[in-house]
């Protein structure tokens, strides 16, 4: 057994049950944020249902990879280890957590959806983002609290223009306010993101 390191994460490449943990949480967000961006489908045009295939590839290969766990150093000789190796660094060099989130808005965009349905789609794949991070790095969640002020604000973000996109297309003291509200909230956003 392994001592963890000192900044949380494994010490040496295998798994972990944090790892499996985060690993699950984010193959049931991804799967969650394909279903959630699809539905409803009617109306949209027929290339939506491969891209639905696509995309739940891509959350089913994410996970695979996260489960998978960081490349070994260690040099075998064997051909079919060597061969198991090969694929799961193929596997890895692939960014199959990006194509999730593309193709989770793809779908979002061909179909007509609520403000709030496009709102929960945002903040469900910044959560598979985060889980799939914390899964790959095999860290705990306390390593995102120097983060929490950032990710507060861009949350806020995200509430502000939902309700802007919610209002109706007229200006008016409200559309006014929320203006005033957004453009102040993204000078914050950008002052906490600078030290970054």
């Amino acid at each position: 057994m392994s001592a963890p390191a000192s900044d949380g994460t494994a010490a040496t490449g295998g798994g972990s049950v944090r790892g499996y943990g985060s690993a699950a949480a984010a193959g049931l967000l991804a799967a969650g944020c394909v279903a959630w961006s699809a539905a409803p489908l009617s109306g949209a045009p027929h290339a939506a249902g491969v891209i639905v295939v696509i995309a739940a590839f891509c959350a089913a290969a994410s996970v695979t990879s996260l489960l998978v766990g960081p490349a070994s150093d260690a040099m075998n000789f064997d051909p079919v280890t060597r061969a198991a190796q090969t694929a799961a660094e193929l596997l890895r060099a692939v960014p199959w957590a990006q194509g999730v989130v593309i193709l989770a808005l793809v779908l979002e965009a061909l179909h007509r959806s609520r403000p709030w349905h496009t709102g929960v789609l945002g903040v469900a794949l910044l959560a598979f983002l985060f889980a799939a991070h914390l899964a790959e790095s095999r860290a705990r969640a306390a390593v995102l609290r120097p983060q929490a002020p950032l990710i507060a604000a861009g949350l806020g973000l995200l509430v502000l223009a939902v309700g802007a996109a919610a209002l109706p297309a007229q200006t008016g003291r409200a559309a006014d306010v929320i203006a005033v509200l957004a453009a102040l909230a993204a000078v914050v956003v950008a002052g906490l993101a600078l030290p970054l």
